[in-house]
């Protein structure tokens, strides 16, 4: 690109309040709310049907922090890039230039643009999605989201041996140079172009990835009966995952803030795992992962879990995580006042902003607005807060909840806290 000048000052996702946006294709109506003219809806992330955010909404709201992904105004290339796993348990990088619109073709009013290498079909009531006529996603009857086909086929169901561990096509999964270019010149762009904090929010999981490729069952009894075998799994796994870690740091480090890590640990009421499991398991080998981007690069690490993980705070600290997310405080044991107290000094909290299980659906605009004042008043001061959703915006969800949730971050998001 051409020479360019200091970029503007972006805030910093581990002082002060912040705010970032997960909306899904479901719950954009809310342009009318706000006097803006209806315009077409354009997934990015294909499987949580989750949409891109225009730039004037994301000036109306103050929004600060933005994924790299984005491809509507301000993303600094026409290439949207996105990885796929297909039933086979095979990678494949979705790279394109061109949208498509996709209606579905039943009763439910559901319109939006998706990538022109996914075809989608409808079979049995259900959608399949497919990418050069391999499956990978269904979407079931009714439903608003596609599941990963890998999950019921699970490739690594069957594997014994060291020899059948080597048989998956592990190279599938190392991250290619036009990839990670194309992520590099849309980084690079957003970082001179636009005042935005910028976050790389790729995954890199370990847990959630040996979940789908042996099973649920049978990868949690692994951790416990079948040690050697599960080591095996997660040492080329690590292997795969660190190869591309040092790719993307190494092309993105002078101009994102964050890159996201994550693995959901938790559940509704306790944990998946033992703090015991946890240790044996992952705590070295993600420390591993964190030290490629604390020793490469000044960017901040976010760890991504899901549900009741506070058992597990303490030893993410220890290996090198600045930001938790999504605080999932409907959780047991995920009170903001107790995490804030506890953990406030050593982490930024991302998220908690308002319930999506309950709060966000079921509650009156006010009492939104309430408690994000509330919440404000306990995760903001002293820093080290970013205001989002506790997970994404569900169908069927009052636009007016959701204003009025940035509105009361716009009216008492601002330092001093009162």
């Amino acid at each position: 690109m051409d020479e360019a000048s200091d970029p503007a000052p972006r805030p910093n996702p581990a002082n002060g309040i912040t705010r970032y946006s997960q909306i899904p294709s479901s719950t954009v109506s809310g342009e009318t709310l706000l006097n803006l003219s209806p315009r077409s809806i354009r997934v990015i992330n294909f499987m949580q049907q989750r949409a891109d955010v225009y730039d004037d909404i994301l000036g109306l709201f103050n929004i600060d922090v933005i994924d790299i992904a984005r491809t509507l105004e301000l993303c600094g290339s026409r290439y949207f890039v996105w990885q796929y796993i297909l039933e086979d348990g095979s990678n494949v990088e979705g790279i394109t230039d061109k949208w498509v619109l996709w209606r579905r073709e039943d009763n439910i009013r559901y319109e939006v643009e998706i990538p022109s290498y996914i075809q989608i079909v409808k079979s049995n009531g259900e959608y399949l999605a497919y990418i050069n006529n391999n499956a990978f996603a269904k979407m079931p009857k009714s439903g608003y989201h596609f599941w990963g086909i890998v999950s019921g086929k699970n490739p690594l169901y069957t594997a014994k041996t060291l020899d059948d561990v080597e048989k998956f096509n592990w190279e599938s999964y190392k991250v290619s140079d036009k990839y990670v270019n194309i992520l590099r010149e849309r980084a690079e762009y957003l970082y001179y172009k636009t005042p935005y904090a910028l976050a790389f929010a790729e995954g890199f999981s370990l847990h959630e990835w040996a979940q789908a490729m042996r099973g649920w069952d049978k990868w949690l009894s692994d951790l416990k009966v079948r040690k050697t075998l599960a080591e095996v799994i997660l040492e080329k796994r690590v292997e795969i995952v660190k190869y591309n870690v040092e790719k993307y740091v190494s092309a993105l480090k002078d101009f994102i803030q964050v890159i996201g890590f994550g693995d959901d640990f938790g559940t509704q009421d306790t944990q998946q795992i033992s703090i015991e499991i946890f240790r044996e398991f992952y705590k070295h080998r993600y420390e591993e992962l964190f030290n490629i981007v604390k020793k490469r690069s000044r960017v901040f690490i976010l760890f991504h879990s899901c549900g009741s993980i506070y058992p597990f705070i303490r030893d993410l600290i220890d290996i090198g995580v600045d930001i938790l997310n999504p605080i999932q405080v409907s959780a047991r044991g995920m009170d903001p006042e107790r995490l804030k107290r506890e953990f406030g000094e050593q982490l930024t909290f991302w998220g908690s902003g308002v319930d999506t299980q309950h709060l966000l659906y079921f509650a009156k605009p006010s009492e939104i607005y309430e408690y994000v004042e509330k919440l404000i008043e306990i995760m903001a001061p002293g820093g080290g807060f970013i205001l989002a959703l506790v997970h994404n915006i569900q169908p069927g969800v009052p636009p007016e909840n959701i204003i009025a949730m940035l509105k009361a971050a716009l009216d008492f998001g601002k330092y001093p806290v009162k």
